[in-house]
């Protein structure tokens, strides 16, 4: 199966359950994203595959949607960003700084208190605030390196890759390198490394 095809999507899709939602911030990011392309044509095909153009912050929506959405999204800034994964890696960066201004942002930015680490151990409770959809957990293999495990969510390594790189970067709490390995279609891992 190619990498950012339909059929992958559709494979997604079929992983997921009424029960598997995220908050809107995940939507507002993505589409703010391709508003800056300034394409009606392609706003229209996202705002579609979300199934809306509004998303208030901390509700709560469908995987599925955010899935459609991201997809859309990568297959019309392929162009521009170098392919389908560097894309997507983009998208998930560009939804951190909406993360970071939610509460659920701003009490991990207090609790990591500039540490990298501490902030890297943030991240399960920051995923369970934010999603409904599959567990977080970091492990450790060096005192400047851990692994962020993803299971059971369909979103794409990719995404969550940029997601990572771009809680950093907008926090400057360390200079990291990211690098995913999706383990199937519903599990990652994300070694970060300063």
């Amino acid at each position: 199966m190619e990498k950012g095809s339909q059929q992958e999507l559709e494979q997604r899709l079929a992983l997921c359950g009424p029960e598997d939602t995220l908050r809107g911030f995940f939507f507002t990011g993505a589409l703010a994203v391709v508003r800056e392309l300034d394409d009606s044509v392609v706003l229209e095909r996202c705002i579609e595959a979300a199934g809306g153009e509004r998303f208030m912050t901390f509700f709560s929506y469908p995987v599925g949607a955010l899935n459609r959405l991201l997809y859309t999204a990568a297959w019309a800034l392929s162009g521009t960003h170098d392919g389908f994964a560097a894309a997507m890696r983009h998208l998930g960066q560009r939804v951190a700084p909406s993360y970071l201004e939610s509460g659920a942002g701003r009490v991990l930015l207090m609790l990591a208190g500039g540490e990298p680490r501490r902030m890297l151990n943030g991240f399960p409770s920051a995923y369970r605030t934010s999603v409904r959809h599959g567990d977080c957990s970091v492990h450790w293999i060096g005192p400047s390196t851990g692994i962020v495990s993803i299971k059971g969510s369909t979103l794409p390594m990719e995404y969550f890759e940029g997601a990572v790189r771009g809680i950093f970067e907008a926090t400057k709490v360390a200079s990291v390198k990211a690098v995913g390995r999706q383990l199937s279609l519903s599990d990652t891992e994300i070694e970060v490394s300063w």
